[in-house]
């Protein structure tokens, strides 16, 4: 891991609660909606978005008259969710006012279809005489596409969240919280949280046409909008917040078959999944789908309607996983040796490239990358006569903005800000883009280029925390993006025994005296590399995350270890 500078917060307040407020910029009457989640005070009506009515009436025009819907959603955790949400939330509506079930889903093939909706997708559409489209985590930026759909006789509603295209599908009914003129107030809102806003908008239409559907019923469905907040890395934070910490609590009680087996297969027990289990757990499964196979895999997991069918299903998921594991690790091998041959003082911003990669993996490469370097990262292989890639952000780069800098290099880009996807022609274009990126990125931040640091909230010796202290800090739940885990710093700890662990010895088991003189065990993941340089004696700062470790039904607390500074 490359040198990150901690940005230690001033201690302010005299209980760490309190603190850990003050450090995320929680003012002093936002407090209970921070730390006491309310539905009814905290959430906004579905119908807030500026072209919701119209969306309604067009589904429930389509189903009346049985004519054939398409789901179009996204090969990520994402994508999957949103189009399972919609489509379980569809089948219960359908059932409910006793009409024909008449939905399919289409999930498109990373290598095939690329990322969005493709021009011979919707020509396939024509062909199968669907009459309604509504696109799930895309779409926004395929305006001639869903033009010619609409050409054709097709209805279109877009549910999507990412940024906006050159051409803007203006012929469709457009859910989407940053579109032109939109109103909804969540700007931050994931692809599955705009079709949950949909789904709870046709449920109520639903209701109010006499449909038995009891009050709240929607909320069964904020399993999905809580997975994908996550893997998304949307902001906690406002109704985020609120989605997200509902949604655990339906994820921990869940009754979906294949969330249940996939559950059971990575060794997460129902009742402690949090969004950590969701980013290391479930998120990666679900994503290993659309990575080295077809996503209609993870959405038939998550759709099953037995066990049996969850069992084969999730058992498959749990195979690719696994492949996708392996793959990544003799890919990345690669791509660190690229990348540190190209680490000079002039780059701000690492791009490689290979003619081997599956492309499915290359956001995983960037990912790493960024983690290693401490710099935003692009990874891009060779697919075809073309190469695709994606990006991640670091040091606050607008990765969307940066590459709308970069000319008119591309066959294809778009994402977030913090992540993003693109493909160019060919070698010369990938060189040209790194150059383009760095000539950006310094122009925007100067000669040093994006500064990335890590925001320490105290600094406090790891023998000060208890199990019920830890607890407490669990008050700031549900952590993620816009609210981080809680990391201390803890300084001049004394090393006692620095050992690897784990099959291939990947991770680090350390034993220090800490400024008490308490012997603390910490562990870091990925971190196996450091145990021959941190001999006896040796004296290192180390930030850290306070946890609880249960085993064989003790419970113990052990802190991970972030970043270690000899």
């Amino acid at each position: 891991m490359a040198t990150i500078a901690w940005n230690i917060a001033p201690r302010s307040e005299d209980d760490l609660v309190s603190q850990l407020l003050v450090n995320r910029g929680v003012a002093v009457e936002d407090r209970e909606r921070f730390l006491a989640p309310n539905w009814e005070r905290d959430t906004y009506s579905p119908f807030d978005f500026t072209q919701m009515h119209g969306a309604v009436v067009a589904m429930f025009g389509a189903i009346e008259r049985g004519d054939a819907v398409v789901i179009h959603g996204d090969y990520d955790a994402d994508g999957v969710s949103g189009s399972a949400l919609l489509f379980e939330a569809l089948r219960y509506i359908t059932e409910k006012m006793k009409f024909a079930f008449n939905v399919e889903v289409f999930l498109p093939d990373r290598e095939k279809d690329g990322y969005g909706v493709a021009m011979h997708t919707i020509e396939r559409f024509i062909q199968e005489k669907k009459k309604l489209l509504v696109t799930v985590d895309c779409g926004i930026a395929n305006g001639l596409e869903l033009g010619r759909a609409f050409e054709a006789g097709i209805d279109v509603v877009v549910c999507d969240h990412h940024q906006m295209g050159t051409h803007f599908p203006s012929h469709a009914t457009v859910l989407h919280p940053l579109a032109p003129g939109e109103t909804y107030t969540n700007k931050t809102l994931c692809g599955t949280g705009v079709a949950f806003k949909f789904a709870s908008a046709l449920i109520h239409e639903a209701r109010n046409r006499g449909a038995d559907i009891p009050e709240g019923y929607e909320k069964w469905f904020l399993d999905f909008v809580a997975i994908a907040t996550v893997t998304d890395v949307m902001p906690i934070l406002g109704e985020n917040r609120v989605l997200e910490t509902f949604g655990l609590q339906v994820l921990n009680k869940t009754r979906r078959p294949g969330l249940r087996a996939m559950l059971a297969m990575s060794g997460t027990d129902l009742g402690t999944i949090d969004t950590t289990a969701i980013g290391f757990r479930i998120g990666p499964r679900l994503n290993a789908a659309g990575r080295l196979s077809s996503a209609k895999l993870a959405f038939d997991t998550l759709t099953a309607q037995t066990a049996e069918a969850a069992e084969v299903a999730a058992t498959k998921l749990e195979a690719l996983n696994k492949e996708r594991q392996s793959i990544f690790k003799d890919s990345y091998k690669e791509a660190e040796q690229i990348a540190k041959s190209m680490i000079d003082d002039d780059c701000n911003v690492v791009v490689v490239a290979s003619d081997s990669w599956l492309p499915g993996i290359v956001g995983l490469i960037a990912g790493r990358l960024v983690n290693d370097f401490a710099l935003p990262a692009f990874a891009l292989t060779k697919v075809g006569d073309h190469y695709v890639g994606s990006g991640r952000t670091a040091g606050g780069l607008h990765l969307v903005e940066a590459m709308n800098a970069c000319g008119d290099i591309f066959i294809k880009k778009g994402g977030h800000p913090q992540a993003c996807g693109l493909s160019v022609r060919s070698m010369d274009d990938v060189h040209e883009f790194r150059t383009q990126m760095n000539v950006f990125a310094r122009s925007k931040f100067g000669a040093n280029g994006p500064s990335v640091t890590l925001p320490i909230d105290a600094i406090i010796a790891p023998s000060t925390f208890t199990i019920d202290g830890i607890s407490e800090l669990n008050a700031c739940a549900p952590f993620g993006e816009g609210n981080r885990p809680p990391v201390f710093g803890a300084l001049k700890m004394t090393v006692m025994i620095a050992e690897t662990m784990g099959s291939t010895g990947a991770h680090l088991r350390l034993t220090v005296l800490d400024s008490a003189g308490k012997v603390c065990k910490m562990v870091g993941f990925g971190m196996g590399d450091k145990a021959e340089v941190l001999v006896r004696g040796k004296q290192v700062d180390i930030a850290y995350e306070p946890g609880i470790n249960e085993w064989n039904g003790r419970r113990d607390v052990q802190c991970r270890i972030v970043d270690i500074r000899l």
